[in-house]
Order: C-alpha cells, then sequence, then structure tokens
C-alpha cells in the first residue's frame, strides 16, 4: 500500500486542540486508501530541552509530533534566525524517527505553505520522493492580502513550481493562487466530514435554534455584526435560542453587547468543544449561520451538510460555488440589512428544508469515501508525473 507522509504547518497539538482539525479529518479519510504518517513542527516556550518528540498512534495514524525551544536573546531578528534552523532540524531529527534505516514515504503531502517545504524539497533533492500541496490559507485572497514579503512569494514560487500536482478545496484559492504566479497542475477537492459524527436526527425543538461554530472574531467572521442580527430578529417578535461554539480575541466584547443588547436569554456561549460534541450539536439545530468577511471553504459547512440542517452564509465564492437553493440563504457580503432579512425569512421557513436532501448531498460531495477516492487518484498522478519527468 502506498506510504504518504503529511507535513502540516497546522495540526491539532497540545496547545491548540483544533489547529488544522481539517487535515487531521482528511488523514483520517485518506488513510482507508494508503499508509498516512504524520510529522508536525512547533516551537514551544517551555521547552524542558531544545527538541522535545511526542509520538502517538491516532486511529491507524501514525503521528510525531516535534517541538523545538522557542528562542528568546531578546533580539528579534536573531530569534527568528535561530527559530529557522531549528525549525528544519526537528524536520530532519522527526524524519530520522519515523523513518529508519532503509524505509521511506512514497510520497509527501504538504498542507499550507511555507515552512513544511524545507523537508519535502530536501527529501526530493536527496531521495527523488515527489511531493504535493494542499493550501488552505486565505491569504492569497485578495479580500485578505497577506500573502506579501519578496522573499515569502520568491520561496512559495519555487515551491509550488517543483511540487507534483497542487490541491485547493475550492476554486476561489485556486485561481487567487494562480493569479500570485504560483504555477502548476492544480486539483479542486472539497473538505471532508466525518458523516457518522456529523448526522441528523429528530428534532422537536420548541424554539427555533441556532447554532454559530467558528473563531469569535469581527474579522473576518463578523461575529458582532450576528449579534446584532439576533436583535433585530428578537425585535420583530421572533423566538429563538442562538449557541456559540469557539473562543478568540473578540468573545469580551461579543458577551458586553449581548449583555447591552439585553440578549442574554437567547444566545449562550458554549465554549469550544470536540467533534462529537459539535456533530450532536449541530444534529439538534435547527439551522447553522455563517456571516464572514472572507473564507475559503469553512468544515462547518459541509459538517451541516452533513447533519441535514440548512444554513445562512455569505456570497463568497469558495462558499456560493457548493450553495444551492435547497440547503439554504446565500446573503451579500458584508450587508448587515441582507442577514437580518435571511434570518427572519430562515426562522419562519426552516421547517420546509427536506434534512435527508440536505444529508445526501453532503454524503455525496464532503464524504469519506468519496473524498478517500478522489485523494487516491490524486497520489496517483502525481506519482505518474513524477515517474514522467
Amino acid at each position: 500500500m502506498m506510504h504518504v507522509l503529511f507535513l502540516p504547518k497546522w495540526y491539532p497539538n497540545e496547545y491548540d486542540p483544533f489547529d488544522g482539525n481539517f487535515i487531521e479529518n482528511h488523514a483520517h479519510a485518506i488513510k482507508r486508501k494508503v499508509n498516512v504518517s504524520v510529522l508536525f513542527v512547533h516551537s514551544e516556550a517551555n521547552c524542558p530541552t531544545t527538541y522535545r518528540f511526542e509520538k502517538r498512534e491516532n486511529k491507524g495514524i501514525q503521528e510525531l509530533l516535534v517541538f523545538f525551544k522557542k528562542p528568546n536573546t531578546g533580539i528579534n531578528p536573531l530569534n527568528k534566525l535561530i527559530a529557522f534552523f531549528r525549525y528544519k532540524k526537528a524536520q530532519k531529527l522527526g524524519y530520522q524517527r519515523l523513518f529508519k534505516e532503509n524505509s521511506k514515504p512514497d510520497l509527501v503531502h504538504i498542507h499550507v505553505l511555507s515552512r513544511p517545504a524545507f523537508l519535502a524539497l530536501w527529501l526530493k533533492q536527496k531521495f527523488a520522493i515527489p511531493f504535493v500541496i494542499t493550501e488552505h490559507w486565505t491569504g492569497y485572497l485578495e479580500s485578505n492580502g497577506k500573502y506579501r514579503g519578496f522573499l515569502k512569494k520568491k520561496f512559495t514560487e519555487y515551491v509550488v513550481k517543483k511540487a507534483n500536482r497542487v490541491h485547493t478545496v475550492s476554486t476561489q484559492l485556486k485561481e487567487a493562487m494562480i493569479s500570485h504566479h504560483l504555477i502548476n497542475q492544480y486539483e479542486i477537492i472539497p473538505n471532508v466530514v466525518d458523516t457518522e459524527i456529523f448526522k441528523p436526527i429528530d428534532r422537536h425543538n420548541e424554539v427555533p435554534e441556532i447554532i454559530f461554530v467558528g473563531n469569535l472574531l469581527q474579522t473576518p467572521k463578523r461575529i458582532l455584526d450576528i449579534i446584532q442580527g439576533m436583535k433585530a430578529l428578537k425585535d420583530a417578535g421572533e423566538n429563538f435560542l442562538l449557541s456559540i461554539y469557539g473562543e478568540g480575541k473578540d468573545e469580551s466584547k461579543a458577551k458586553q453587547l449581548v449583555n447591552k443588547l439585553n440578549l442574554n436569554p437567547e444566545i449562550s456561549f458554549k465554549g469550544t468543544a470536540n467533534r462529537e460534541e459539535i456533530g450532536k450539536a449541530m444534529a439538534s439545530a435547527d439551522f447553522l449561520i455563517l456571516f464572514s468577511s472572507f473564507e475559503n471553504q469553512p468544515c462547518v459547512i459541509a459538517e451541516a451538510h452533513a447533519a441535514g440542517i440548512p444554513i445562512i452564509v455569505p456570497d463568497l465564492p469558495g462558499i456560493s460555488e457548493l450553495m444551492k437553493p435547497e440547503l439554504g440563504i446565500i446573503v451579500k457580503t458584508n450587508d448587515q440589512v441582507d442577514f437580518e432579512k435571511a434570518l427572519l425569512l430562515m426562522v419562519q421557513s426552516y421547517k420546509s428544508y427536506n434534512t435527508a436532501s440536505i444529508r445526501k448531498y453532503g454524503l455525496q460531495l464532503f464524504g469519506e469515501e468519496e473524498i478517500a477516492n478522489r485523494f487516491l487518484q490524486f497520489y496517483q498522478t502525481a506519482l505518474k508525473m513524477s515517474k514522467q519527468a
């Protein structure tokens, strides 16, 4: 069986158990077709030694997390230089622990540029191991604009050129990357969802129950505007409950606004939760809301589809390219009035949506078997390209 080494920039760890959980979801989907190992490197301020290794077995996936001591010289440029070399060494030390003696992966899969590419480039040069890239970062989007810096751009262009294939979850992100001269053969495969965790249940809520899952940020999630929308819904005489899952730097502002608008009976902050807890909460809700200024392709949309509940989402390319009227309502991006109209309409009409039809769409597009098959084909094409080069 093919052996694929994941090199993620983001991955769930003890400091952030939700960091890059969509990458972990991809690994769990793909493991039914290929062997998967994960090598994740991260800095650690209180690392007891220069390098610390944490090996885990995660439901059939071999994971090695390597932490390196975060430099603290008091001189920022020097800290960055030391961290750069420690990161590269941590990658090689981790690789040597995962693949001893003559064993090697058949393919390397970078998840999010650009740091993980250091090891991928070295493995390709030394052992002719091909690599592919999955990019999730929204920094390439014009609405975000964080992809900048001469050296970063040149290095990213070089890595993308050397890759055997590139994957994004949306056409929007593919086109944004190409606009930055990141040229390669692209494949679009959407996010994956665990359809055993996210599945419908019989709902008998006395009042409409709404769910929001995401970082509590005004930019890009517009969490304060969502709360304002709830105030408009209450003023229209509608009863509802909103459960907010997540945390973030604007959490205190959000809670203050809820108090100010006297929405405490209607809005509750649930904090962070694991996938199983979110799955139960999603299935219990009547619909999901999202009102972001920019997004790539949020996993919560796929999860809502799998749970069979309708959604309110902004008209962003990575989202609208997968939407149909029977799945929910699309609102104009950053248009508060349109968002509030959609809330009122959904509260009055959510029972008309067909749970089974929404679930069927979610299985066809985001189900683990479907995504696993598409990634297997993606890998096989990359290996074939490598042999022809």
